[in-house]
């Protein structure tokens, strides 16, 4: 009876520890099945966000040179065992700023980053300058008709006009070279000048002066320099040019850089005080009609009238070369000098290129 007593007190014994350590092992178990589960969770939300790093970086590869393509951007891809889900959102009121939004999903884990983006526009500019200068075929070029009376003084290296040349009264010049496709009336010809009658006539308006003059009026678009009448024109435009889309009403005739009018040009009663800056025309005109300089008149730079007929009245100084599309006429005591050569220097090329960067991670 005692021994039997025994054996159910062990086998009680032995059950109690296998319950024990069944549990201990259930315990454990679960224990084990939690962090592996917690494991799996963490790399997952860790996938999840390089995945969505990932999916954001190409986004900003694909606008950063080119940032109006932020405006419609949107990418979605699988990758590296989950996928991720690109928007982008402009901000309101600020064309040069916007924000890339990516959601990346790894099994059951979602992260989204976000970055803040802005648009530095860089400007660069061509450095070489034998490709920053416009030559003139002549210091002086007519495209119809010279006639100068009056006490003239022409000192140029070469002269020419597609019509007659007259130079009367006691005009004179120190041109090495006078040419006309017509005949020349010379009162008082200087001895030392080769005068050469009926020659082709001379191209005024050529393709490469009319590309010359539009990157003047570029240049000054990029600067800020586009004027609708003259009563806008600063004394001192930003880099140098003004460009006027319409008439020269309002202008006071006093400023230094490159002054340009598209429509019609009339200094009657006023005097003239332009200099021009790193070696630009002082003066564009491209309307059709009169150009008159009266008396008073100072130009340093070159004059270009490709549409024009110049009027000269009264003492007026102009140091460069000077381009006329129609007649040059002059009755008075003006004085023409060559300046710095046959031609001026034309703006550099400049480029403006998106460069976006990220200014903020989320």
């Amino acid at each position: 009876m005692k021994k039997q007593h025994q054996n159910g007190s062990a086998i009680l014994t032995v059950l109690g520890v296998i319950s024990v350590v069944s549990v201990v092992c259930a315990m454990l178990g679960f224990m084990a099945n939690q962090q592996m589960h917690a494991a799996r969770i963490t790399r997952e939300m860790l996938k999840a966000r390089l995945i969505a790093e990932s999916g954001l970086n190409k986004a900003y590869d694909a606008v950063k040179a080119d940032f109006s393509k932020v405006a419609t951007y949107a990418d979605q891809s699988d990758f590296g065992g989950g996928s991720f889900k690109v928007k982008s959102v402009q901000v309101a009121g600020n064309a040069s700023r916007a924000q890339l939004i990516s959601e990346g999903v790894c099994g059951i884990s979602r992260t989204v980053v976000a970055a803040d983006l802005e648009n530095r526009p860089k400007t660069t500019s061509d450095d070489d300058p034998s490709d920053d200068y416009f030559d003139l075929l002549f210091d002086l070029l007519i495209g119809s008709s010279l006639d100068l009376k009056g006490d003239f003084k022409v000192d140029v290296n070469t002269i020419h006009a597609n019509g007659n040349i007259v130079l009367t009264g006691s005009s004179q010049t120190d041109a090495m070279t006078v040419s006309s496709a017509g005949t020349i009336t010379w009162k008082k010809p200087n001895g030392t000048v080769t005068t050469l009658s009926k020659q082709s006539p001379v191209e005024v308006l050529s393709q490469a002066l009319l590309a010359a003059i539009q990157k003047f009026k570029d240049f000054a678009a990029d600067n800020g320099a586009v004027y609708a009448s003259g009563s806008d024109i600063p004394a001192a435009p930003p880099g140098g040019v003004a460009y006027c889309t319409g008439d020269a009403t309002g202008w006071n005739g006093q400023g230094t850089g490159c002054f340009i009018f598209e429509g019609a040009v009339s200094f009657q009663g006023s005097s003239l005080n332009v200099s021009s800056v790193d070696g630009y025309p002082a003066l564009i005109v491209m309307s059709a009609g009169d150009v008159k300089f009266n008396a008073g008149t100072v130009i340093n730079g070159a004059v270009i009238l490709p549409n024009s007929a110049l009027k000269i009245n009264g003492h007026a100084v102009i140091y460069g070369p000077i381009l006329v599309g129609q007649t040059m006429t002059g009755n008075g005591t003006a004085e023409v000098y060559a300046g710095n050569g046959q031609g001026f220097t034309l703006p550099p090329d400049v480029a403006v290129e998106d460069n976006v960067v990220i200014t903020a991670w989320h």
